[in-house]
């Protein structure tokens, strides 16, 4: 009980300074993507929020618009234009959500949300949903570097999905205020060491805890 409270009333105020702070990267933003690309400035998507409630999540447009706009894991490299590659890279395009925060719909660290079609939080990560969505997560910050390396659809489904579920359900299983802040300073860093070039990165202490525990169940089954 206390934890939620706490964490409330630091997403309020840490995204309230934010939006005071980073307003000027939201104009920038928005008149590079009218500039860029036809069409809305916002992209606009339901999601699935805490306990399954719905709500309606908003991005920076990144991709051009088409007639046969469909859900993809990956940018598609024929749609993306310049300017959305940018923003994508530097994670500007994700501002909008800190409005999801202030609203309640999101907080700042909690598992992405997913399209009411997802399958992602089903069967033994049902209880991924039991908690707000973020704004970041381990497993983002897993697809931040590795899943942005895949260009085809199926392949970033048969490999990455299976390990962005684990690090959301480790999430649920681990969460506190502390891990809360280290997730956020380490989003900061590695946002700002992607800009610069940085290419390489060490394993996520969390994937390795996962290899343990699994590997112990293994072996108590046997």
């Amino acid at each position: 009980m206390l934890y939620s409270v706490v964490k409330r009333f630091f997403d309020i105020f840490l995204c309230a300074f934010a939006l005071l702070v980073l307003s000027p990267f939201f104009l920038i933003a928005a008149v590079g993507v009218k500039l860029s690309s036809p069409g809305p400035v916002f992209y606009r998507s339901d999601r699935v929020g805490k306990n399954g409630v719905p709500f309606h999540f908003y991005k920076f447009r990144s991709m051009h618009e088409t007639n046969n706009n469909k859900h993809m894991c990956v940018a598609d490299a024929e749609r993306l234009f310049p300017f959305g590659k940018f923003i994508r890279k530097t994670k500007i395009d994700e501002l909008p959500q800190l409005l999801n925060v202030i609203k309640g719909d999101m907080s700042i660290v909690g598992p992405r949300p997913m399209t009411m079609a997802s399958q992602m939080y089903t069967g033994e990560y049902e209880r991924v949903r039991t908690v707000r969505p973020g704004l970041t997560s381990a497993a983002s910050l897993y697809d931040y570097v590795v899943g942005d390396t895949y260009t085809d659809n199926d392949a970033y489904k048969r490999e990455v999905y299976p390990v962005k579920q684990k690090l959301e359900l480790y999430y649920v299983d681990h969460i506190s205020f502390g891990y809360d802040v280290s997730l956020v300073f380490r989003t900061i860093y590695l946002i700002i060491a992607v800009a610069f070039g940085k290419k390489d990165f060490r394993e996520m202490p969390e994937l390795s805890k996962i290899r343990t525990k699994e590997s112990k169940q293994e072996v108590s089954v046997q």
